[in-house]
């Protein structure tokens, strides 16, 4: 335990607003978050998943924004394994950990939520032995299934929107100069998954909150521990 104080104590922050206000609007824009998610799952969803199956043929250019979640998955693993370093461990320490706390949480929030929520898929993308995932487009299935197992049924949320939107903020966080790279790289994954047709609205719009949430938790986590550290009473 002396070791970890230690270490803790000679970590970094960035400067933070941590005010009551700045509290209270990140609360508002939470909830305004989860009236869209639900407005989109009662209105919007089937309709747009309808017309992306008709009119979205640009895979080209979908496909790449799609995967924007690995490219971000790499550079995380780029800090934290630079942090081997001494001089890694200078610039980076509080950063990484902040990282590492944010892509275990994101894991386990993407799995626990999935197997919760349990929906059905726009499209059918898996085919075994036995069968296929029922659709909306290939069905006229939309549904949830809480606590129904198996990858049929992991619509929602988003995972690559989670993960995106999560490590994304975090780099936001430690880069603020930077937000415009930020928010293009928050947009093109949503743009991506929504072009492809792999997820709904609703989807990408809880999965990008959760990932916000899962970020702001490993940042105050961290940021409590180190400050602890610095400060012990």
């Amino acid at each position: 335990m002396s070791k970890i104080r230690a270490a803790l104590e000679n970590m970094s922050l960035p400067d933070e607003g941590n005010s009551i206000q700045s509290s209270r609007a990140q609360l508002w824009l939470y909830l305004a978050a989860l009236f869209c998610t639900i407005f989109s799952v009662m209105f919007l969803d089937r309709g747009i998943a309808t017309w992306m199956h008709q009119h979205s043929h640009a895979s080209y250019i979908f496909k790449p924004l799609s995967q924007m979640p690995l490219l971000f998955e790499i550079l995380s693993g780029c800090f934290i394994v630079s942090c081997i370093t001494a001089k890694g461990r200078q610039y980076f320490a509080s950063f990484a950990l902040v990282l590492t706390t944010c892509l275990i949480l994101a894991s386990v929030i993407r799995i626990s939520a999935k197997f919760i929520f349990g929906r059905s898929w726009p499209e059918t993308w898996i085919h075994n032995s036995s069968g296929s995932n029922p659709s909306w487009i290939s069905d006229g299935i939309e549904a949830f299934h809480p606590f129904a197992e198996g990858l049929a049924y992991n619509s929602f949320p988003s995972g690559h929107a989670l993960f995106t939107f999560a490590l994304v903020s975090v780099f936001w966080w430690r880069f603020p100069s930077l937000k415009l790279l930020w928010v293009l790289a928050m947009l093109g994954a949503v743009i991506g998954q929504l072009g492809q047709n792999y997820h709904y609205l609703g989807d990408l719009i809880a999965g990008a909150t959760l990932g916000v949430l899962t970020a702001h938790a490993s940042i105050r986590l961290i940021s409590h521990l180190i400050k602890q550290a610095n400060h012990p009473c």
